[in-house]
């Protein structure tokens, strides 16, 4: 499966929370945080913001849906620009639409996103 542009509404919605920078609404989940703040220079959680929000307001950025057990709402991952390096991130937006999960926002792992990597049994290649 290729990736897929993101919905315009999904972009919207968590590029209105990321902007608020309201810690209530915007949740990073601890393991990703970890990751996100052993990367030297990658000290302030607003520039990731800003870093996704450049991303996700571009024309067509694209990505990968993901099914994800808890908590329950919309994930994207995909790739984008932080700091001039190439970097994986993955968002869940809240089934209320008022609030997100920051589940990563670090170097990538791998050269494609899993969507790309999936073989017909939905294993990685």
């Amino acid at each position: 499966m290729a990736q897929q542009e993101i919905p315009l509404e999904w972009r919207k919605t968590v590029c209105a929370i990321l902007a608020s920078d309201d810690e209530r609404l915007i949740w990073w989940e601890p393991t990703g945080r970890k990751r996100y703040d052993a990367i030297p220079g990658c000290d302030w959680t607003y520039e990731a913001h800003e870093a996704f929000r450049n991303y996700l307001s571009l024309p067509n950025p694209t990505g990968c849906h993901k099914v994800m057990d808890e908590p329950p709402g919309e994930t994207y991952d995909f790739f984008f620009q932080f700091k001039g390096r190439k970097f994986y991130g993955k968002i869940l937006l809240r089934t209320d639409r008022k609030r997100i999960v920051i589940f990563s926002a670090h170097l990538p792992e791998w050269e494609k996103l899993s969507c790309e990597m999936e073989d017909d049994k939905g294993k990685r290649k």
